[in-house]
């Protein structure tokens, strides 16, 4: 399930820049928006109901077929589309995978039957021929059934968003996130059910259920009040990265150095819900990267206010919660003989990712290729990817690539992963010929100092 969880995440996140063009449109003219106008907002409709459509079809098709499966896929979402009065953007999602696959393997399955020197004509022809009857089954035999199964999912949200259990998806959600699955539930999950009912009302609760920065921002206020003077700089640039720049995942490991702290975060995300909920309020589109500039871009004009007022509530609540558990955390090491708590962001005292180095099979070739990966490939190893760029420059390192991925999309050619060390696990079991190193944060400046110096030190060997 996880695994098709980044499926679908993957999905809708290379097709994020659509969802918030219709967003902006949406936020400037639309019937919500700053300045109404009945001639710009006839743009929006058409893209959530043809364009976005389609492109989550293409996208998806070519994950598993190349660029004929997305074709296929974008053929054949088309009955869908002209069988439903619905956007099919969860249709689209679903089937558009399964139909890539199909293209993939008929084009295996007919390889060896083909005429020599027709190959492209027969090629071309069973994609057609496949793109329409995918298109005229979707149309008859799916479109209508699936528009229904929309219509219930959406009444299903509007009774979810006015009833008193959507405060209690912090349960799930905010433990989810800090274990590094925040992407999967924001784009595979949260974004095409918000979309939909976006679509509908012009606004959605829905988008704010994971990307309120508040939860996690109070915590790390938290850490700011009950750390020493040296640790404090580092804590006040994560918690600007994740306030503004709205890339969470560089406070997960302050909560996972502490799991009591998933109390803070739970409490805050349940009152940040509750909130916005008491007050109904909503964004027109998702906000990826979770950016509290994002949201408030992204906020109709009357709620802007009020979701100010629900994130810093949230946050609130999340650093007197967890500013007690540290404070007892302190008190109980002072009287033992462990040591002090040891922050992602601080000094280092043990640098555990860089013990493997020397030990075999990795010591046998130069670094070319790094690619620093997270769950998604999203915001936070992209942060990383320009981290490193950076030190590499300054260390005047030639021929370096550089690039983030997410866990499933690693290029075969990569001489070093970098990751989180929470993930090293997964990703070790997926690559074991290749030099992996988990590091305590991708937004850690000083484990980059390491990792240059070890590509700089491997290709001096060489």
């Amino acid at each position: 399930m996880n695994r098709i969880g980044r499926i679908y995440s993957s999905i809708v996140f290379q097709n994020i820049s659509i969802i918030i063009a219709a967003g902006i449109l949406n936020i400037l003219f639309g019937p919500h928006g700053w300045k109404p106008d009945a001639g710009m907002s006839q743009f929006i409709d058409p893209i959530y109901r043809y364009v976005l459509p389609l492109m989550l079809a293409y996208t998806g098709g070519k994950l598993y077929g190349g660029h004929s499966g997305g074709i296929v896929a974008n053929v054949a979402m088309i009955g869908l589309i002209m069988a439903s009065d619905m956007p099919m953007i969860i249709g689209a999602i679903i089937f558009s995978p399964p139909i890539g696959w199909l293209s993939a393997w008929l084009e295996r399955r007919t390889q060896d039957y083909i005429p020599i020197g027709s190959e492209l004509l027969i090629a071309n022809l069973i994609d057609a021929l496949l793109s329409i009857g995918l298109m005229l089954a979707g149309y008859y035999l799916v479109g209508s059934l699936m528009n229904d199964v929309l219509k219930h999912i959406n009444s299903g949200l509007v009774m979810l968003v006015g009833s008193a259990w959507l405060p209690f998806l912090s349960l799930v959600i905010e433990p989810a996130k800090v274990m590094f699955l925040n992407n999967l539930i924001n784009h595979g999950i949260v974004a095409p059910f918000g979309i939909q009912q976006a679509r509908e009302l012009g606004k959605s609760i829905i988008f704010l259920v994971e990307a309120n920065p508040g939860p996690g921002f109070g915590v790390l206020l938290a850490y700011l009040m009950t750390s020493s003077k040296e640790e404090k700089p580092s804590i006040r640039g994560t918690a600007g990265i994740q306030l503004f720049g709205g890339i969470h995942e560089v406070y997960f490991p302050y909560i996972l150095m502490n799991p009591a702290l998933f109390i803070a975060v739970i409490a805050g995300g349940f009152t940040g819900i509750s909130f916005f909920q008491i007050f109904n309020v909503g964004l027109v589109s998702t906000a990826s990267p979770g950016s509290i500039l994002l949201i408030l871009f992204l906020a109709p004009q009357e709620d802007i206010l009020i979701i100010l007022a629900g994130v810093g509530l949230s946050a609130v609540v999340s650093c007197i919660i967890a500013h007690f558990i540290l404070v007892r955390s302190h008190a109980k090491r002072s009287g033992s003989p462990m040591e002090s708590l040891t922050l992602p962001l601080g000094e280092k005292e043990e640098r555990p990712s860089i013990m493997i180095l020397d030990e075999p099979p990795y010591s046998l070739s130069s670094i070319r290729h790094v690619t620093i990966s997270c769950d998604g490939g999203m915001a936070s190893s992209a942060m990383g990817a320009a981290i490193l760029r950076r030190k590499v420059k300054e260390a005047r390192l030639p021929n370096i690539q550089i690039e983030h991925r997410s866990i499933d999309d690693i290029p075969t050619e990569t001489d070093l992963i970098i990751i989180q060390h929470q993930l090293k696990k997964r990703m070790n079991q997926m690559h074991q010929s290749t030099l992996i190193i988990g590091v305590n944060s991708l937004s850690n400046l000083l484990e980059y100092d390491d990792i240059v110096l070890l590509i700089k030190n491997r290709n001096q060997s060489y």
